[in-house]
């Protein structure tokens, strides 16, 4: 059952079950090495016989809850499956781990808070593998939204926009992900396993699983280590993190807004790089949506987050999103059936917890942890 990036319609049976439904799950072995690969299967019965898909969370820690990960899969017909890759740098301790069944699946619903008068508006999505989906979902007199529920992992970014192209948007939208509310478990368990040789034998007696430790924060509660150096600026850091591949070329003009407003106050990022290479050439297209840039007499290829896109979908593009764009020189030989005209690459900001807070169009949605996911250990 591979659950890797993808979008799909699921069939869903409303029927919630009783709590203390069976829960059972399965860990391949209770001792492991840094490094190992920790395997779990979960199956709850009455969803398999009903063939009915929800939510399992997973929330790992050590006995001291000093590191600790909460992560969400899939149940598809009553099943989940999932490879924890364990770090080389992972202390050696006794870890628990509980699983919490949650009778709801991955769905976004809304509501347009701005003066708009269409009956359906335009929704973009961008997995994580930067494939681009889109389509119109209605409104309903409340100008209310309800999309199909989907199954993709890691996160994905979803950008609102009238269904008619304008040339600003100005639509402002509430967003709710139910996933990320809190939620009555209807079946929980849990089990230890031994990472490393740990300097106590057994787990401490008194260990108890307190999810409100947790909190919002993913990634553990390690001590930050320091580093002392040239402190690198976020441009550097952007390239660093961000830029791969052929994108990397230094023939290229780079425009940074991860520090500074300069997108802001433009229509689009295509209006603002207007003037701004000597030789690239911006020009808008009849309607002032689609543009055609050329550079040295060839086709400017466009990206975005280094997929290749036309105009249109840059346009779209909310400007308070737009983190640093790349103006690689002709010809660049990183596009597909083209580049003697040069490239053009916009990278968006990443996104936050997935928590919203506040009308606006473009939101950054945490979905499913991926089926195989290495574990991360920060400042080690």
């Amino acid at each position: 059952m591979k659950h890797l990036i993808l979008m799909a319609s699921l069939l869903w049976a409303g029927t919630a079950l009783a709590q203390g439904s069976s829960l059972q799950v399965t860990v391949e072995r209770t001792a492991f090495k840094p490094g190992d690969t920790l395997r779990f299967t979960a199956k709850h019965a009455e969803w398999k016989a009903m063939k009915k898909s929800g939510t399992m969370n997973v929330y790992m820690e050590d006995v001291d809850h000093q590191t600790y990960w909460r992560l969400r899969y899939p149940v598809l017909e009553g099943e989940a499956l999932g490879d924890l890759i364990l770090p080389a740098s992972m202390p050696a301790n006794h870890y628990a781990l509980h699983f919490s069944l949650q009778d709801d699946f991955f769905a976004v619903s809304g509501r347009v808070t701005s003066d708009y008068k269409d009956k359906a508006i335009k929704v973009t999505v961008m997995l994580a593998d930067k494939q681009l989906l889109s389509e119109n979902i209605s409104l309903d007199q409340n100008k209310a939204f309800a999309m199909k529920k989907m199954l993709f992992a890691d996160q994905a970014k979803f950008f609102f926009a009238p269904a008619r192209a304008n040339r600003t948007n100005d639509l402002l939208v509430e967003l709710q992900v139910s996933l990320d509310s809190s939620f009555q478990p209807i079946a929980d368990t849990m089990t230890m396993v031994t990472i490393g040789t740990p300097t106590v034998a057994t787990p401490p007696a008194g260990y108890r699983f307190n999810p409100l430790l947790f909190g919002d924060n993913e990634e553990g509660t390690l001590k930050s280590v320091e580093v002392i150096a040239r402190r690198k600026t976020p441009a550097e850091k952007f390239e660093e993190e961000r830029v791969t591949g052929m994108f990397r070329s230094p023939d290229a003009v780079s425009f940074d807004g991860t520090e500074s407003n300069q997108f802001i106050g433009w229509s689009n990022i295509l209006d603002w790089l207007k003037g701004r290479v000597a030789g690239l050439n911006v020009q808008p297209a009849g309607d002032m949506i689609n543009y055609n840039l050329i550079w040295q007499g060839g086709q400017t290829i466009l990206f975005l987050n280094e997929m290749q896109v036309d105009a249109q979908t840059l346009t779209m593009v909310p400007m308070a999103d737009i983190a640093y764009v790349k103006v690689m020189r002709p010809p660049f030989y990183g596009a597909y059936l083209g580049g003697a005209g040069g490239a053009v690459c916009v990278y968006t900001k990443d996104g936050s917890n997935g928590i919203f807070n506040g009308p606006r169009h473009s939101f950054v949605v945490n979905g499913y942890t991926p089926e195989t996911f290495k574990l991360p250990i920060k400042g080690r």
